[in-house]
């Protein structure tokens, strides 16, 4: 039978101490036993215990719980679980026996059955927590032995750690963008940031012209970039294009393979050349060269290029793809558009005019260029929801009932309907809806107030005013440009926003041209 520990029986009864190892030993258990509570210390010292059993009263002076605090004080990691056993009644006992860590405190005459059974409670807790403490002690002894592996690691990829963020960096990056000359940027930077080069040049493969061109570069002038064009086959990267296969090359010049073809100003010294390759189609191919520390490129740097053209093809394919149903997209909302013109003769031309005005404002206010790309479209689409309004209304020649104004206020909302399926122009979609605020909060369709309106709507509805003031309407005239200044400047602070009028007085005064009838 397998030994299932060692317990230390400490009991002065002879009879009962025989009676009750030859029932453990049965049980598998091995025993060693003590008379005495010092005799039990000096066994414990020596002795690798699973489990004390002891009686309370000894045959010296020291109790059983005495002896067992004593136990564990000299080894106080161990956590040797404890079952005390008495005949008698003693109120301080069950105190004393748990603050001296005692298991189970279990009274005489004892049940066999019971006794065993909580015997068995307590050496599985037991065997528990020595496992634990067993895992726990492997667990840091893989730790330690983990940090030393780590530690000889970090000697041996120090150099090569920037690498390792270059690829989380561009795989974070290329997933966050679909903007191609954001992906190209970031393929680019990058690489030419870990390879610690002087160039690094992207080439994409125009499809119509069957040639490459610089699409993304460092390190080259724009001469260069302009006016480089391969066709496929031709030079270094036509070579690697149509073979499809990437090159590692110490110095051009020595190399048998490109030394005849190293026409290219991008190519001096060592380099790494690597194809783009989408669903087994060539789309371009990157370039690395000339690191800074003049040193030539090994085979991990070209695993690295080749890492990063991977990933490089996929986000190049899907800005491709999205960028061509970005426009598709434009272009059916602008056919849309042009129907409200061949609705209302009256403002045929003004979204063309409004989106002038409004581009011209953000600039003069120095807006970022992402934000004027966002204006924009606004402006372009602002009266897209005029679709849905009646053309009797659209034209009338008098003043509109309440019934119909209404249905005219309505076409900021229809308009964000109509957009609200292209999620790239939720930016778009906000200026569309608000462009109908009043700064002093008495606008439609929400009558937000001051800054709560988004500054691009504030501009689009002074550019948007201002375009039907000096326009002819078919219920009133057109104003001369310093009539409709005038306007602007009576309303702002009421329905136009004061910077806003201010910036376009200035541009309209500092470039008239921009303003015709």
């Amino acid at each position: 039978m397998e030994n299932r520990g060692l317990i230390l029986l400490i009991e002065d009864d002879d009879l009962f101490r025989e009676s009750l190892t030859r029932i453990l030993e049965r049980e598998g258990f091995s025993v060693e036993y003590a008379r005495k509570g010092r005799e039990a210390i000096e066994i414990a010292k020596d002795k690798d215990i699973s489990l004390i059993i002891s009686d309370i009263r000894l045959a010296d002076n020291m109790d059983g719980i005495e002896a067992v605090k004593k136990i564990k004080e000299f080894n106080p990691s161990k956590k040797i679980p404890v079952i005390v056993m008495t005949a008698y009644s003693d109120d301080d006992a069950p105190v004393r026996a748990l603050k001296a860590g005692v298991d189970d405190y279990i009274y005489k005459p004892i049940a066999l059955d019971y006794f065993m059974l909580r015997i068995k409670k307590i050496m599985d807790v037991a065997n528990l927590q020595r496992q634990e403490k067993e895992y726990i002690k492997e667990i840091r002894r893989m730790k330690d032995e983990l940090a030393q592996y780590n530690i000889i690691l970090e000697n041996k990829v120090r150099d090569k750690a920037s690498e390792l963020t270059l690829l989380f960096e561009i795989g974070k990056e290329l997933t966050s963008s679909l903007r191609l000359d954001e992906v190209l940027h970031t393929i680019v930077e990058r690489t030419s940031e870990v390879l610690k080069v002087e160039r690094c040049s992207l080439l994409l493969l125009d499809e119509d012209e069957n040639e490459l061109f610089i699409a993304a570069a460092k390190g080259l002038s724009h001469d260069v970039i302009a006016g480089t064009h391969i066709n496929m086959g031709e030079k270094i990267s036509g070579w690697i294009l149509e073979n499809k296969s990437p090159v590692l090359v110490d110095d051009i010049e020595k190399d048998e393979r490109f030394k005849s073809r190293s026409k290219e100003m991008y190519y001096t010294h060592s380099f790494i050349s690597v194809p783009l390759i989408f669903k087994g189609k060539g789309i371009g191919v990157i370039n690395v060269n000339n690191k800074r520390s003049r040193e030539v490129f090994s085979k991990d740097d070209l695993h690295l290029v080749e890492g990063i053209a991977d990933q490089a093809s996929i986000a190049v394919e899907n800005a491709r793809l999205y960028s061509n149903l970005k426009g598709v997209y434009l272009q059916v909302v602008a056919a849309l558009t042009s129907i409200v013109d061949i609705k209302d003769h009256y403002t045929r031309g003004h979204c063309e005019r409004v989106t002038n005005y409004a581009v011209e404002i953000a600039r003069k206010m120095n807006l970022p260029s992402k934000r004027i790309e966002v204006i924009r479209l606004a402006s372009q689409l602002h009266d897209l929801g005029k679709i849905g309004v009646r053309e009797s209304i659209l034209t009338k020649p008098g003043k509109l009932t309440e019934e119909e104004w209404e249905e005219v206020k309505l076409h900021p909302a229809r308009g964000v309907e109509i957009l609200k399926p292209l999620t790239f122009l939720n930016d778009v979609m906000e200026l569309v809806e608000h462009h109908h605020e009043h700064y002093d909060g008495k606008g439609y369709p929400e009558g937000q107030k001051g800054d709560n309106i988004e500054l691009g709507a504030r501009i689009l509805a002074v550019a948007d005013s201002f375009d039907a003031m000096t326009t002819k309407r078919s219920y009133a005239n057109a104003l001369s440009l310093d009539e409709a200044i005038e306007e602007l400047k009576k309303c702002s602070g009421t329905q136009f926003d004061p910077q806003v009028v201010e910036a376009f007085i200035k541009l309209l005064k500092e470039n008239p041209r921009i303003f015709s009838k």
